[in-house]
């Protein structure tokens, strides 16, 4: 009995240790001298302020898309991106109203960095309303 305990313990840490071996680690990706990103934000510890152009994935299929963010310098910036989601008519209830399927970010690559000092800020986000 306590031969199979040891044997079954010994496998389940076996297991566990190769899935945490392949499981996917965020590190940071290096873009240009003192620029990484990673998950959702980019670190610049340069002088010098940066565009990065990123990709994002989203939860429908094929829907993806570029965009630049500007990072300033010896600053961290969060990225702060979203998906469309689209409506969605039930085939089977032909009149009805439409249904919306909502679409969430499931990835982002960062695709480059490039020194961007034109005007020595980051544009400012526009104001909302209410």
């Amino acid at each position: 009995m306590a031969q199979r305990m040891l044997a079954g313990l010994g496998t389940v840490a076996l297991i566990t240790a190769v899935a945490g071996a392949l499981a996917p680690v965020a590190l940071a990706q290096n873009l240009a001298e003192g620029v990484s990103c990673s998950d959702h934000t980019c670190r610049n510890d340069s002088d010098d302020i940066y565009r990065v152009q990123i990709r994002v994935h989203c939860s429908n299929p094929g829907s993806r898309y570029e965009i630049s963010v500007w990072v300033n310098s010896h600053s961290t910036e969060e990225i702060q991106v979203g998906c469309n989601g689209r409506w969605e008519q039930d085939p089977n209830r032909l009149g009805t109203p439409s249904r919306y399927v909502p679409s969430y970010v499931t990835g982002i690559d960062y695709l480059s960095a490039a020194v961007d000092n034109s005007g020595r800020r980051r544009p400012d986000p526009a104001p909302s309303s209410y």
